[in-house]
């Protein structure tokens, strides 16, 4: 007896564990490709040594109803941009240490990118402001030999997209994205990626910046920049090449054009696709499912002001449309568990005949109508979903910011830590309502809800507040259920 008990801990434990490492692997921000390697190149790319510049010169200020930027009158790099909505600086820090900026154009030839780095432009204007309808920023400047370098940016009221222009007689120039992007929030692992991102033909690319050494190609891009969990710096164009360069242990992004399309702002699921740059949302495997979840979240919010309410609402409603499955499951296990000691009986009677113990368990379900893989298949077909709104409640730049009852954040962790320890108690209360056939289950379970308790306490709250609601109706429609079922036996 103390062996079975001993055993059963042994089994609660590996259970847990694997359920952790599933989620840190699996369900977490890991799983980021690391393609270290050169991609087929669309000519040849040649590696453009990025001068620095600390020079700034005259600052043009940008106000948008987005966003507001400031410009540099050299080089016209961008030396700050902050998203209102969310209060987020998203130009690095270390671009001031570094001299190196997003926006910067440089050249494919050595000495000419020295002297654009450095060089003073004459700007349209010195304080933009966009309301109603698009603005442009010209910014002219002279070369030595006497070329004239022309950069135009502009401006709109309702996207967070700068159009590029720039024109430069016999030149390849280069736009630059980087270095890094200033992280907004408390980062762990399975919390985002954080570092470069790539969209070829061949699918999105997101590379750790710690894999990479000296500088990796890109050809067929659609777009490319920097990013973190909720906001993204990129360039976009079409079939363009790109070279992600290692500096210090910072990563810089260099798009080999001079004309494109600037995103600098949160990852909200409209604006990107838009750009058709949606992929910068990770959405994770079952992406397929989440993204039309995302988009029904957000269309609830329409109706519903408060986003903590609308996770409850969701959570609702999607329990509502599987219940039969649930109710199915529920059923399956309750036939189980009534058949649980007819069953104890037959292993006893056969335990020394392998093939009859067998037979005869296959017989006692077919008598009684049961299906043992009943109660599981039905809960199987729901993991798709629940993956799903695991990686909305992640990634949603939306809950950033947003508060519900004590918690002032939904996209972090409850610093009270209430949220996950009513989590962990609604995990046991689901449980105690659920029908099992094998006591050790029990013990397996209950040291899953304390493993996941504590799990779930560095999780964002918005991820636990839903995880919370789906135990809490997942217990409900099993007492519900089970009263159902003694009055059809009554």
């Amino acid at each position: 007896m103390e062996k079975n008990r001993i055993a059963s801990i042994v089994q609660a434990a590996l259970l847990a564990f694997i359920l952790v490492l599933g989620f840190q692997l699996f369900l977490g921000k890991n799983k980021v490709k690391e393609k270290i390697k050169e991609t087929p190149k669309q000519g040849q790319v040649v590696k453009a040594d990025i001068p620095a510049s600390k020079e700034i010169g005259k600052v043009v200020k940008v106000d948008t109803p987005l966003y507001s930027a400031e410009i540099s009158t050299v080089n016209g790099k961008l030396l700050s941009l902050t998203v209102k909505k969310y209060n987020a600086q998203l130009v690095s820090e270390f671009s001031k240490k570094m001299g190196i900026f997003p926006l910067m154009t440089i050249a494919v030839d050595k000495e000419l990118s020295k002297e654009l780095t450095n060089l003073s432009l004459t700007p349209s204007s010195e304080n933009i402001v966009v309301k109603d309808k698009p603005v442009k920023l010209k910014l002219e400047g002279e070369l030595k030999d006497g070329r004239k370098f022309v950069k135009e940016l502009t401006f709109y009221p309702d996207s967070y997209k700068i159009d590029i222009k720039t024109e430069l007689k016999d030149a390849d120039l280069i736009t630059l994205v980087g270095p890094d992007i200033k992280v907004n929030e408390a980062h762990s692992s399975r919390m985002g990626h954080i570092g470069p991102v790539v969209e070829t033909d061949e699918g999105i690319e997101r590379l750790d910046p710690k894999e990479i050494k000296g500088f990796i190609n890109f050809s067929n891009v659609k777009w490319a920049g920097e990013e973190d969990k909720y906001f993204l710096l990129a360039i976009k164009d079409s079939q363009f090449v790109v070279s992600v360069e290692s500096i210090n242990g910072h990563t810089v992004v260099k798009g080999f054009i001079g004309n494109g399309t600037f995103f600098g702002g949160p990852k909200e699921i409209k604006r990107l696709e838009a750009l058709g740059m949606d992929k910068a949302i990770d959405f994770g495997v079952f992406g397929f499912i989440a993204k039309p979840f995302l988009k029904f979240f957000l269309f609830l919010h329409h109706f519903i002001p408060n986003w903590g309410l609308v996770i409850i609402i969701l959570t609702v409603l999607i329990k509502i449309v599987l219940h039969p499955l649930t109710h199915k499951s529920f059923e399956s296990m309750k036939k189980m568990q009534e058949l649980a000691p007819k069953l104890e009986e037959i292993k006893n009677k056969y335990k020394d005949n392998p093939q009859k113990l067998n037979e005869e368990m296959m017989k006692l379900y077919r008598e009684a109508g049961v299906n043992p893989m009943g109660g599981c298949f039905p809960m199987l077909l729901q993991i798709p979903v629940f993956f799903a709104l695991y990686e909305i409640f992640l990634n949603a730049v939306e809950l950033k910011g947003a508060s519900f009852l004590w918690a002032n954040d939904l996209s972090m962790p409850d610093p009270t830590y209430i949220m996950p320890v009513l989590m962990g108690a609604s995990m046991i209360l689901q449980q105690k309502l659920t029908p099992t056939t094998n006591p050790q289950q029990e013990k397996i379970f209950m040291i899953m809800a304390v493993v996941f308790t504590f799990l779930f306490a560095g999780f964002p709250a918005g991820l636990v507040l839903y995880w919370l609601t789906n135990n809490i109706i997942t217990a409900i429609q099993n007492f519900i259920i089970n009263r159902m079922l003694h009055r059809e036996k009554s």
